[in-house]
C-alpha cells in the first residue's frame, strides 16, 4: 500500500537549504507537521514524499502509482495559503482518504480556532484578532476597542517566542513596537491571561491528539509567563520539577484523566482534524486554559538522547499514528 505525504512550499516560495555532518544540503520545509522522515520504515505501508507550492492555476498530476491514503502536512493557514489550495484541488482529484484535509488546515488560524472552541465546557481559549496594522496607532486602536487588559501582539505565522510581545497598556506601545514591521502584514492580538499557578510559576502541557485520544507530549515549567523550551534549563536547576514532568508523564500513558478525555474528543470534533497538537494549561480542577491549537507543532522529533523521559510518550503516538494511516488504508 501506498501512502503519499504533501508538504508546502510557504507563500513567499522561499525554501531554507542546510548542510547536514556529511556536506549534504538537506531542504527545510516550514509549516508542516513533519511526520513522512518517522514514516519512512513504517514497514506497513510504502511512504511517498511530494511537495507543493505556486499560486498558479488548477493543475493534474500523475504519478506510477495510486496512493491508497494521502496525509496532508501542510499545517500553517497563514504562510502556506497558496500550498493548501493547491493540496485542495490535488486531493479532490485523487479521490482518496485525507489526513489533515487540507479544508480543515485553513480553520486552524489562531482566530478561528478561538471561535470554534468559545463555549466548550471547561475549556477556555483568549479572546483573539487578526488584523493588518500599518502604524501604531492602528495597534492601539485595536487594543482599545477590542480589549480592556493586557495583550500579546503577535505577528501571523511565527511560533515559539518569535515576533511576540507583551503589550500592558495603550501608553506602551511605541516602546513596545520599535522591532515590528508594521507594514500591512497580519498580526494576531490575543488577550492575556495570567495563568501562574498557586506556587507563582507557569505550566505548559503539550497534548497531542491522534483520531481523538490525546497523548501527554511533555510539560514545561518556567518562572515567566512565555514558556518554551528554553524552560528546561530552569527545570534542570530545580530537580522537583523534573520529577513533577516524569510523574505527568507516566500517570497520563497509564490513566489519562477521563475529563480531558471528553474535553479533547469535542476539541478535535470541532477542528476536524485527525492528528494535531493543543498547548495549554491546567488548573487544579482540569479546567483546561488553550493557547494554540493546530497541526504545525514539532511533536515526532526527540531532540535529547535516550533514554529519557519523552522516548515512551513519542512512541506511542508513533504507533498509533502508524495504526490510524494503516485503518485508513484499509477503509
Amino acid at each position: 500500500m501506498d501512502v503519499l505525504f504533501i508538504s508546502g512550499i510557504a507563500n513567499n516560495n522561499q525554501v531554507r537549504a542546510v548542510l547536514d555532518n556529511r556536506g549534504q544540503f538537506q531542504y527545510l520545509l516550514n509549516g508542516s507537521s513533519s511526520v513522512a522522515p518517522h514514516m519512512e520504515n513504517a514497514g506497513e505501508f510504502r511512504s511517498h514524499r511530494f511537495v507543493l507550492g505556486g499560486s498558479g492555476g488548477n493543475q493534474r498530476y500523475g504519478f506510477n502509482f495510486r496512493p491508497a491514503v494521502i496525509f496532508n502536512e501542510i499545517s500553517d493557514p497563514d504562510t502556506h495559503s497558496d500550498a493548501l489550495s493547491r493540496c485542495t484541488s490535488f486531493c479532490k482529484q485523487q479521490d482518496v482518504p485525507v489526513v489533515n484535509p487540507p479544508e480543515a488546515i485553513f480553520q486552524t488560524r489562531r482566530d478561528q480556532v478561538t471561535q470554534a472552541l468559545a463555549d466548550i465546557d471547561g475549556v477556555e481559549v483568549p479572546k483573539t484578532i487578526r488584523f493588518a496594522p500599518q502604524t501604531p496607532e492602528d495597534v492601539r486602536q485595536a487594543m482599545t476597542t477590542h480589549f480592556t487588559g493586557s495583550v500579546l501582539l503577535r505577528e501571523a505565522g511565527t511560533h515559539g517566542g518569535t515576533s511576540l510581545t507583551k503589550i500592558d497598556s495603550p501608553e506602551d506601545i511605541e516602546r513596545q513596537l520599535y522591532s515590528f514591521a508594521l507594514d500591512g502584514r497580519a498580526y494576531y492580538l490575543i488577550e492575556f491571561r495570567d495563568f501562574a499557578s498557586s506556587d507563582g510559576l507557569y505550566r505548559k502541557f503539550r497534548i497531542v491528539v491522534v483520531d481523538g485520544v490525546p497523548y501527554l507530549r511533555h510539560m514545561l515549567i518556567n518562572d515567566h509567563w512565555m514558556v518554551h523550551r528554553t524552560a528546561r534549563t530552569f527545570m534542570s536547576s530545580r530537580k522537583e520539577l523534573v520529577q513533577e514532568e516524569k510523574q505527568w508523564l507516566q500517570t497520563f500513558y497509564k490513566k489519562p484523566p477521563q475529563d480531558l478525555i471528553k474535553k479533547v474528543e469535542i476539541i478535535a470534533g470541532r477542528l476536524k482534524l485527525d492528528y494535531f497538537g493543543i498547548d495549554c494549561t491546567l488548573d487544579d480542577e482540569g479546567r483546561m486554559l488553550i493557547f494554540e491549537a493546530n497541526a504545525n507543532m514539532n511533536i515526532l522529533a526527540n531532540t535529547q538522547p535516550s533514554p529519557n523521559l519523552w522516548d515512551a510518550p513519542i512512541a506511542a503516538i508513533h504507533e498509533h499514528l502508524k495504526a490510524m494511516i494503516q485503518a485508513r488504508v484499509d477503509s
